[in-house]
């Protein structure tokens, strides 16, 4: 099992890459630190906040989740606010 964990800036009025997925069997979690201004993400520049999963500091998890060719994550706020998204992967399964 390998645990990848970062914080990926997200600046406001724009969509941007946040992170990318590898290819394999992956549990990811995502959040937000405090009161940050929510973030929306997706698996596509054409992101917005009617079509992304929205991302408060309640965490938010995709478990058990096969990406045979990995994925990028993007994520906008909507807004001129910028934020930070926190995540976690959690790849290859228990050793």
């Amino acid at each position: 099992m390998t645990l990848i964990t970062g914080q990926a800036p997200v600046p406001g009025s724009s969509t941007v890459p946040l992170f990318m997925i590898p290819p394999s069997s992956s549990d990811v979690t995502v959040f937000l630190h405090g009161s940050a201004a929510p973030v929306y993400i997706g698996l596509s520049t054409a992101l917005t906040t009617a079509n992304g999963l929205q991302v408060t500091p309640s965490p938010v998890e995709f478990a058990g989740t096969t990406w045979s060719r990995g994925a990028t994550i993007y994520g906008t706020t909507g807004s001129a606010t910028a934020s930070t998204l926190n995540y976690i992967i959690s790849t290859g399964g228990l050793a």
